[in-house]
């Protein structure tokens, strides 16, 4: 059969007939890749007439999402809204999915011309291979590179009017978080948007370095002009030398495996010379011999005291400057607790962190690690809400090649084997499914965890943060959770205080500020806007606050911020509470109820949460403002 290479769609449908009659499908005909994961889609059990991107996504779990990947959606949502402006009208539906396949954030699916898309992009849907077969962030994720995927190489017949174009995202230790994806219908043709969302998802991995820091910032390439550039690499040392982080294009130039960093490597390990070189040069870029013989140019971007997000305020004391990575440091009332939980955590003793959503609880943990007797070995951190009940034991504990249909052949370490060697981080662990809880604790007693499949275990060592915003005591008592894993995990309790209740909050929000205003000098707020936050009572903490204050900067004209730049919802709280009526006091306090109750379409349970008062202090308010 003579086919005319230009014509795609013949070109897929002999490729498939080839597959289906279990020959080989030639190179010309189509991408290795794309065979590879129709293999894939196969062993998964799935069948080309299967349907399953269209089911339907609950608003819980749409939530759910959104908070437990909000650092990640901090950094992807600018560019991703820069990339969908600059593709105009071209009718693109742009989406990143998280490494597990669930779309997190979608731009354009509110577009008509979309309108039969758009279901199979929105927040929540899993596009896993294992689940929706051949796609572009399926394939991507599966393979740990671009990917595109057009019209009939889909492996559901339900996919095929797409036309997806992905590309992996990287953090900071090279671990593979998500994908950015661009999906429009299927035109017959390949698509040539590969570059723009590459561009996109490096600009991307460049904003997740500032996250974690370091006094010492290297951009490197093989031509000096190029260190000022996109393209150029990240390094992030602190202020031993110890590599703290790098963009996937210096791991590349560097040869550097995934995980590396937390201290394994330094500066003398990666160059030859001394890193005061560097430091005399300033911003000027300094050729550099690395030690497998590769040259480099290497430019100082700048030095700034290690901080983590929502801790550490910018003028803190000379007396709060001891170590500069500690949370909480304006907060007497915790810095007790502070040290406790340091010392209990030297001496191999599992921590338990317990706080409202947004507090910080993963900041902490991280910090503890660093602190901690294994620093220098990987922080792993598990989701045990976000994870699917069929998937966390696999998660959590690995398996064997061939333990069920679709495992890897070579098999997959679980998330304990990861932390061998340092940190084991459970969030949420107040979710964990009863039937798991206790697996988990013969694993913790025995230090011992045996794979999926596997007859014989691996012995581990690691330390072990858990964290809750559960009542695990109510827990137990409902028989939700077991009394012996709760006795196990609990060494210490660290209760973290929700942002009302934080005694460094103008430190903090300072902090802020000027994290949010990076290279410029940092807005100031007017006494009207300062009486705004304090007057909120932030029952999304410290994340509900980052956002009103990259509003606030995003807003602010002449170097200030008045109250007109922060959310609606604090504005009824502007006016100082001494010139402030009692009529006026009411109204804000009624509007602010009603709208929680809008906001959670009348459950009072949820907008007592929202508003961080007891459910029968709601009852009340609505009585007495005439909303019950």
């Amino acid at each position: 059969m003579q086919i005319n290479p230009f014509d795609f769609d013949r070109r897929v449908q002999e490729a498939r007939r080839l597959f289906e009659e279990g020959r080989d499908v030639p190179p010309q005909l189509l991408d290795d890749s794309v065979v590879r994961s129709w293999q894939r889609s196969r062993h998964h059990g799935l069948c080309p007439e299967d349907r399953v991107i269209f089911n339907v996504v609950s608003r819980n779990d749409v939530r759910r999402i959104g908070e437990h990947h909000h650092l990640l959606l901090d950094d992807v949502a600018p560019e991703m809204e820069l990339l969908f402006h600059s593709l105009g009208r071209a009718n693109w539906i742009l989406a990143c999915i998280e490494a597990g396949g669930v779309v997190i954030h979608a731009l354009g699916n509110d577009n008509p011309a979309c309108r039969d898309l758009a279901p199979a992009l929105r927040v929540g849907v899993n596009l896993n291979e294992s689940v929706a077969g051949t796609n572009g962030p399926g394939c991507a994720l599966a393979e740990g590179r671009p990917s595109v995927v057009c019209g009939s190489e889909h492996f559901l017949d339900e996919a095929r009017v797409f036309a997806c174009a992905a590309v992996p995202l990287r953090d900071p230790y090279g671990e593979l978080v998500a994908v950015l994806d661009a999906s429009r219908r299927h035109g017959g043709h390949r698509i040539g948007i590969l570059e723009p969302v590459a561009l996109a998802v490096r600009a991307i991995e460049n904003r997740m370095m500032r996250r974690i820091g370091g006094e010492l910032r290297l951009a490197l390439h093989y031509r000096p002009e190029l260190t000022d550039s996109p393209m150029r690499g990240l390094l992030h040392f602190d202020g031993d030398g110890r590599l703290l982080g790098a963009n996937p294009v210096a791991r590349q130039m560097l040869d550097l495996p995934v995980g590396d960093g937390d201290g394994r490597l330094c500066f003398e390990s990666l160059f030859e010379g001394s890193m005061e070189r560097v430091r005399a040069a300033r911003d000027m870029p300094v050729a550099l011999s690395c030690h497998g013989g590769l040259q480099l140019f290497c430019r100082l971007e700048g030095r700034r005291p290690v901080r983590f997000n929502g801790f550490s305020p910018p003028d803190s004391p000379p007396a709060r400057q001891q170590d500069p990575q500690a949370p909480f440091h304006g907060d007497p009332g915790v810095t007790g607790l502070l040290r406790q939980a340091q010392r209990a955590f030297h001496h191999d003793l599992p921590v338990l962190l317990r706080g409202e959503t947004g507090t910080g609880k993963e900041v902490m943990a991280r910090w503890l690690h660093r602190s901690g007797p294994r620093a220098e070995g990987p922080f792993v951190a598990v989701n045990c809400s976000s994870i699917p009940a069929g998937l966390i034991e696999s998660e959590l504990f690995g398996y064997e090649g061939g333990a069920f249909t679709g495992a890897r052949k070579g098999g997959m370490p679980g998330k304990f084997e990861q932390a061998d060697g340092g940190t084991l981080f459970l969030d949420e662990i107040g979710d964990m499914p009863l039937e798991l809880q206790a697996r988990l604790l013969r694993v913790l007693q025995e230090r011992e965890v045996t794979r999926l499949g596997a007859t014989r275990g691996i012995a581990v060592q690691c330390s072990l943060i858990c964290a809750t915003h559960r009542d695990l005591e109510q827990r137990v008592a409902e028989g939700l959770f077991r009394e012996d894993l709760l006795y196990r995990i609990n060494g210490l309790q660290m209760p973290l205080p929700p942002l009302r209740q934080r005694q460094d909050f103008d430190d903090l929000v300072r902090h802020l500020l000027a994290r949010e205003a990076g290279e410029e000098a940092p807005p100031v707020l007017s006494e009207a806007a300062w009486a705004a936050l304090r007057g909120h009572s932030w029952p999304g903490n410290i994340r509900e606050l980052q956002q009103a204050l990259k509003l606030a900067v995003a807003l602010s004209e002449n170097g200030a911020v008045t109250v007109e730049h922060l959310p609606a919802s604090l504005q009824a709280l502007s006016a100082p509470l001494s010139t402030r009526s009692s009529g006026t006091l009411q109204r804000a306090e009624c509007e602010t109820v009603r709208v929680a109750l809008a906001r959670h379409k009348g459950n009072v349970s949820a907008a007592a949460k929202d508003l961080g008062i007891a459910r029968a202090t709601l009852y009340r308010k609505m009585r007495q403002f005439g909303l019950d």
